[in-house]
């Protein structure tokens, strides 16, 4: 494939090194916030992969639905108008897959919080909550993926319904809520923890990614499934194809 990238931070440099290493497929251009994409630039291009930031990639994703290139988007931070987004790509006839982390080894933790939440819906003295961890870097908290794993304990255990970020308050936790911890920390790239506790029991899951080189995969494989494809997909629908499960 002949790829755009769209972002020289960190994660379009770790795209790039792995290419570099493999040359599975070719980089013809990079584009940042202070040289935007243009359609012309687009017309080579099989796939556009974007980490920039959520404003930019909102900005620019007119000019990538008028190249009608799939787009794999990494960026997070705009989910708040997804179904937004959604109804530009569905308009433009676009392909666009977004994921708020593409490491494989992150969405099957997703899966088994799932699980684990469905798990001991049945057990009222179980109780659950989710820390993360990532560089000082990061904007924004919780992260995209903490949420993605609030989106699936909220749908699979009906006892917790509100989503808590902060003890700022110092006001206790309350039996519906389901805490998120956020922690930055120096470089860590990323570590997302379930919290299982009951009176005799602990459990914990945990996901640390190692590198970047999984998420950078991960964007990679995606852009490759998208291909000959139309419409608007997260990282699940993927996912559920590849293991030959329903949507998750």
């Amino acid at each position: 494939m002949k790829i755009v990238l769209v972002g020289n931070g960190n994660m379009g440099k770790a795209i790039a090194a792995l290419l570099a290493e493999t040359q599975q497929h070719q980089i013809i251009a990079t584009f940042s916030s202070k040289e935007p994409p243009h359609v012309e630039a687009l017309a080579e291009a099989d796939a556009c992969i974007d980490f920039t930031t959520a404003a930019a990639f909102l900005e620019n994703l007119p000019i990538l639905l008028q190249a009608k290139k799939p787009i794999v988007v990494g960026t997070t931070g705009w989910y708040d108008q997804l179904g937004e987004v959604q109804q530009k790509v569905q308009a433009a006839n676009g392909a666009l897959l977004y994921a708020p982390n593409f490491s494989l080894g992150v969405n099957l933790f997703l899966q088994l919080v799932k699980v684990a939440a469905s798990l001991i819906a049945p057990f009222p003295e179980f109780d659950l909550a989710l820390s993360e961890i990532h560089h000082i870097r990061k904007k924004d908290a919780p992260s995209g993926t903490a949420l993605k794993a609030v989106d699936h304990v909220l749908s699979a255990l009906p006892r917790k319904t509100t989503l808590r970020t902060s003890l700022a308050d110092n006001a206790p936790v309350q039996k519906g809520q389901l805490l998120v911890a956020s922690l930055r920390l120096g470089s860590v790239f990323g570590t997302h923890t379930l919290h299982i506790d009951s009176p005799a029991d602990e459990l914990v899951l945990t996901h640390t990614a190692k590198s970047r080189r999984g998420f950078a995969e991960g964007a990679l494989q995606a852009a490759e499934w998208l291909q000959g494809r139309q419409g608007f997909f997260s990282f699940e629908d993927f996912l559920a194809e590849k293991l030959k499960l329903e949507r998750l």
